[in-house]
């Protein structure tokens, strides 16, 4: 059972092999020059010191107007959909590559039950997975280090690959597309069922319940000549004078700014909150796959 399952999927794992080994290479490429800039420029021990000289603000702006564009927004942009892509690649053909070209007749007419045979593959598979969102999440937080020390965790483009979520993104992915291929029996139509349920759940969670997994802070600040805020990622640090601290809207107040946010140091606490969720939905997919398996009639 075990080697005919690697027999299924190894292109798959050996695709998923390269594509780490790409990052990797991206990562060391990219984080290098970064890694160079941020001792150069003396970054560190700005950081050391505080962000209050005008030194030290230059040196930071000078730092991410080099790399932001290209860590922050083209490596987002090319991410952005890779975890739901590896998901419903790996996860639609599993049931339902078996019932597009019958190969269930032979398959599931051993002597292991079809629903132990269901079973086995998922907990291969998506043990796999598991390894390689690990890796791929220890590859993207290693690159992204110098970055991370200035902009914090919480930002969409670091927070999505940073943590737990990401190997929670695939996971999510496969166990939809399992279940579309089971309910689709096509490989390509579960495929881009799965992947834009998995988008509507992943966008769904980032915009409407995120922000609200525990009750945002206020800070107050006093301006007795009006105020301004950069709420931006270039803004070192944010208005709350703390790297890291995730804005979430700032409102006038007479001569005060209100400022509602997310602290930096809840960042993990998100993270677990929003894995928890993704492997939950995860599991009521799979679980579902499971008892509709052992349940119908191919």
């Amino acid at each position: 059972m075990i080697w005919v399952s690697w027999r299924q999927h190894r292109s798959q794992a050996l695709a998923c092999l390269g594509l780490l080994c790409a990052l990797a290479v991206f990562a060391i490429v990219v984080s290098s020059s970064m890694r160079t800039a941020f001792a150069h420029d003396g970054l560190a021990g700005c950081l050391a010191r505080g962000t209050g000289t005008s030194g030290c603000q230059n040196a930071f702006h000078a730092f991410m107007t080099r790399f932001n564009s290209m860590v922050n927004i083209a490596f987002w942009a090319l991410l952005l959909l890779l975890p739901g892509l590896i998901g419903v690649v790996t996860g639609a053909p599993l049931i339902a590559r078996e019932l597009e070209y019958g190969t269930w007749r032979l398959a599931w007419s051993q002597t292991v039950p079809r629903t132990r045979w269901l079973i086995t593959k998922l907990a291969l598979v998506s043990g796999g997975l598991v390894v390689l969102g690990a890796a791929m999440t220890a590859v993207i937080t290693w690159y992204r280090e110098p970055m991370d020390r200035l902009t914090g965790h919480f930002i969409n483009n670091v927070y999505d690959f940073e943590g737990l979520v990401l190997t929670a993104y695939i996971l999510l992915a496969f166990g939809l597309a399992v279940l579309a291929g089971l309910l689709l029996r096509r490989s390509i139509p579960a495929m881009v069922t799965a992947l834009v349920a998995w988008l509507a759940v992943k966008l769904g969670v980032e915009y409407l319940l995120r922000p609200h997994f525990q009750a945002p802070a206020t800070f107050l600040q006093v301006c007795a000549h009006g105020c301004s805020i950069d709420t931006g990622i270039n803004a070192v640090p944010p208005g709350t004078g703390h790297i890291g601290d995730w804005v979430l809207s700032t409102a006038q107040r007479g001569n005060q700014l209100v400022i509602t946010y997310q602290p930096a140091d809840r960042f993990w606490h998100f993270q677990f909150i929003e894995a928890g969720l993704f492997v939950a939905i995860t599991a009521v997919a799979l679980a579902a796959a499971i008892w509709l398996l052992h349940r119908r009639a191919a």
